[in-house]
């Protein structure tokens, strides 16, 4: 169970290679053909009541760092453990389209790749849908990101990640060889039920918060679909006020861009004054819906015309002869017609060129010599792709009249575009924008400033609610761009600003340590010292600072730990003594925070090895340096009877496990700490590992095996000294004395006791002589005194205490049954004369010691043999009461 639980930690490690490493071995383990198949097998495994419901979280988790093959493996074989999910409150779908929402380009390649893993997350969404627009559906979801939608004049709620992951599978679905028929129904369905029909479609209804829920980027991937069908319905749906900025993207089909132009001049055909209503929509407060920033209108209209424009060249050289009659038909729409009157008669103040009149453009595409657009709409045309180019943003100015200027990409870096792009909803354009800020050579050359830009992300995401498209944008820009301004007012934007943001805990773990990353060494530096002087902790976000400090330290394993030299490194918490102190107050001041929630602080045992909580490493960094002062914290914490002090009982132990040689056992008040630390973490110290324990493992074995004088004395020396770190591996010593009993070894130096005579066997036609072995009637007098001497030597309240955990009961047992087979059976005890006097010793003291332990240990019962009790009372153990 314990090797499972550490396999699964692994398998779900931010790190590639321990994933890696984990599938391999859980391939070999339980078979298969590759490192996945071995998900299949688990359920039909003895213990699979046991490992389904591991293998379930790791799994879910680990679907957040895998794709392709991988990912539509775990996806699939969730699927498959469907019962377990159910009866523990385990929502497969949510949680399906939590991930697709998270990482939609990698789900994309996926479901193409993968026609099974595409089935599979068809039809989930489908029936997900459905059951949400059911009629009197009683258990809507309670969810701030929820959405509300218009079924027939009936509203319901979705899910907002279900919404989104119906987005996601519908833009990126294209019927192909390995689409098989009801996938292509449930398609359809999907098709009928959200986004087919004119202005009344129910994706156009859908709300959220009083806004619209499908963002105009939202609207650009369906209008530009994979399939055909799917785009021409969303260029039906579509509101509105959206279609002028849908025909500016690209990759769009032929159908949707002439369904979108039909329903364009059909608007303007509906009222009487079709130019006021073209302006309307290209109105500045319309465009500002668009995501787009102000610009100017008749720039906006020259976009269009020219993208129109070359759409209709790109269509013709496509089309046979018969197919022209369409070409003419958009030529002569309505909208068309307009857009080419207003940027014929428009003067545009640049440079000596002119804007062509559409009838010129439109005359050119069928003559034999090509002709080009004007300068302006084909470069900027080219150039853009979904989004118009953000070094080209046109902003009005008041003082040129119809002139415009070109925006520099300095003048991007506002707090206002941030806040005017998130409004909108326009995820792909601040995408689009923040790249293009990230790769320009001005950062490069001219290190601009960004903190304004990267502060305004982090407030925006701030005063968000679980926004996971904001979320992807802070983390993947947020370390890179800051790099290049790290300065106080980030320290506070991330430290001090995300304090309250507790739901989103992991994401802003993420964020950090992908800041300590991207940032210089002097950065990180500058923000270490910037923590270490602030005066009100309590401002700080405890848990972030923790992280960023470990992360920063460059300590990679908790094996660096062992080593007994002092942490090298630039790490400045343990450049001095004031700052290792002052990180340590950190560490108290997280726990006495903690300690009054539900969170869990002290490790899991499948997280004692790899998975250690960032307080604890910290301590352990500063521990290595500066012991002293940090073992003297941890005492005071104690002595003050804190609400973290149980916590520091075992930060105290898994100190003295990890620096055995260096923390002082023979200070008094360590051991006295050491000895209570141990009788409340017991068992949970016998998974941890020290750096004696081969050293000790060895020296019993050999004590077990071949005991001579210079041994004993080294392993009572070795008692004395650790004591807490020998008492951990008792059970070698019963181990030893059981197989020992047996008398299996044919050396007979030291052995004491008899055989039972041979007796005779017929097997077939032969008869065989057959050595009868019993336990106990002989054995190894030296083995077994030396150990009653090792054991006397340990501390009798450290060894009848934390001892009881550990195995000790296990061999004064094994003595107690020795002593049972030469008095009760072999009828003698001249054998065991020498043993007993030490055997009643020892006993005594385990009275002495602890009455209650030794009561409860006296009543139980060994079996074969009867009651301890009785067994100590008679001619057996001799033991006088």
């Amino acid at each position: 169970m314990l090797a499972m639980e550490l396999l699964m930690s692994d398998i779900s490690d931010e790190r590639s290679s321990r994933r890696v490493c984990s599938r391999r071995v859980l391939q070999e383990a339980f078979g298969g053909e590759n490192d996945t198949l071995w998900l299949s097998q688990v359920i039909n495994d003895k213990h699979s009541a046991v490992f389904v419901p591991l293998v379930v979280r790791a799994v879910s988790r680990a679907c957040a760092y895998e794709r392709g093959g991988v990912l539509s493996t775990y996806v699939l074989a969730l699927s498959k453990y469907r019962e377990f999910m159910k009866a523990n409150d385990f929502d497969f779908v949510s949680s399906l389209c939590e991930l697709i929402n998270i990482r939609p380009h990698v789900f994309a390649e996926a479901l193409e790749r993968f026609p099974e893993l595409r089935r599979l997350c068809i039809s989930k969404v489908k029936h997900a849908i459905e059951d949400a627009i059911t009629p009197n559906k009683a258990d809507a979801p309670n969810d701030s990101t929820a959405v509300t939608i218009l079924v027939n004049s009936q509203e319901y709620t979705l899910p907002g990640n279900l919404l989104g992951a119906f987005i996601v599978i519908m833009s990126n679905w294209q019927k192909g060889e390995t689409t098989e028929e009801s996938e292509e129904n449930n398609i359809m369905a999907l098709l009928k039920q959200l986004v087919t029909g004119e202005k009344d479609s129910v994706l156009s209804t859908a709300m959220r918060n009083g806004k619209r829920a499908v963002s105009v980027g939202e609207w650009v991937l369906l209008a530009t679909a994979n399939s055909d069908i799917i785009a021409k319905q969303a260029a039906l749906s579509v509101p509105d006020i959206f279609l002028p900025r849908l025909l500016l993207c690209c990759g769009m089909s032929k159908t949707s861009l002439v369904t979108m132009i039909e329903r364009l001049s059909k608007l303007g055909e509906s009222v009487s004054d079709p130019s006021k209503l073209y302006n309307e929509l290209l109105s500045t407060s319309a465009v500002s819906e668009w995501g787009l920033q102000k610009g100017n209108r008749i720039t906006i209209k020259k976009r269009l015309h020219g993208r129109i424009a070359s759409y209709l060249r790109i269509f013709s050289n496509a089309m046979t002869d018969g197919e022209q009659d369409e070409l003419n038909t958009i030529e002569r729409c309505a909208f068309v017609t307009w857009l080419a009157s207003e940027v014929s008669t428009a003067t545009v103040k640049k440079s000596d060129s002119t804007t062509r009149c559409f009838d010129e453009i439109m005359n050119s595409l069928n003559s034999s010599t090509p002709t080009s657009l004007d300068e302006e709409s084909f470069i900027d045309l080219e150039d853009e792709e979904i989004d118009l180019s953000i070094g080209e943003r046109i902003v009005i100015d008041t003082c040129a009249s119809e002139g415009h200027t070109r925006r520099s990409a300095d003048s991007i870096l506002t707090e206002e575009f941030i806040k005017s792009t998130l409004a909108a909803g326009e995820y792909d354009l601040l995408d689009k924008s923040l790249e293009q800020i990230k790769n320009d050579s001005f950062l490069r050359k001219k290190k601009v400033d960004t903190s304004a830009l990267v502060t305004a992300l982090m407030n925006s995401y701030a005063s968000s609610n679980c926004d996971h498209s904001l979320v992807r944008i802070v983390l993947k820009f947020v370390p890179q761009l800051s790099q290049f301004s790290c300065d106080d007012t980030l320290w506070q934007a991330i430290f001090i600003s995300m304090a309250e943001k507790s739901t989103d805990e992991q994401y802003l773990l993420s964020l950090v340590s992908g800041c300590v990353t991207h940032w210089s060494e002097q950065g990180i530096t500058k923000a270490s010292r910037w923590i270490l002087t602030q005066i009100d902790l309590n401002a700080l976000s405890m848990r972030l600072v923790l992280r960023f400090l470990v992360a920063s330290s460059e300590q990679e394993s908790i094996g660096c730990f062992h080593s007994c030299d002092k942490f090298e490194s630039n790490f400045v918490c343990v450049q001095s003594q004031e700052n290792a102190e002052f990180a340590m107050k950190i560490v108290l001041q997280y726990l006495e925070l903690e300690m009054t929630s539900d969170k869990r602080l002290l490790p899991t045992c499948n997280e004692e090895r790899n998975n250690l909580p960032d307080w604890l490493i910290l301590t352990f960094i500063l521990a290595k340096s500066h012991q002293q002062c940090i073992v003297a914290m941890i005492m005071g914490t104690i002595d003050s009877n804190s609400s973290c002090a149980p916590t520091m009982y075992y930060v105290l132990l898994r100190l003295y496990l990890t620096f055995p040689t260096t923390l002082q056992w023979n200070d008094s008040k360590v051991r006295h700490y050491l000895i209570e630390a141990s009788k409340c973490h017991a068992k949970t110290s016998l998974r941890l590992r020290c750096p004696l324990d081969s050293q000790i493992v060895e020296m019993l074995h050999n004590l077990g095996t071949s005991p001579h004088t210079r041994l004993l004395q080294y392993a009572t020396d070795c008692s004395k000294n650790h004591s807490l770190i020998v008492i951990r591996h008792i059970p070698t010593l019963h181990e030893r004395l059981m197989s020992d009993g047996l008398g299996q070894e044919y050396a007979t130096t030291g052995r004491v006791g008899t055989r039972p005579p041979a007796a005779l066997a017929q097997i077939g036609d032969r008869v065989v002589k057959v050595s009868i072995l019993r336990w106990g009637f002989s054995y190894n007098e030296s083995i077994w005194s030396s150990v009653l001497d090792f054991m006397a030597a340990l501390p009798a309240e450290l060894l009848f205490t934390y001892g009881i955990d550990t195995g000790v009961l296990l061999v004064l047992e094994d003595y107690l049954k020795l002593f049972y087979a030469h008095v009760m059976e072999l009828g003698s005890d001249e054998c065991i004369s020498q043993l007993r006097p030490k055997y009643v010793t020892l006993v005594k003291s385990f009275r002495a010691c602890n009455s209650v332990e030794f009561q409860n240990w006296s009543q139980s019962n060994i079996a074969g043999f009867g009651t301890v009790q009785t067994l100590l009372l008679s001619k057996v153990g001799t033991f006088d009461s």
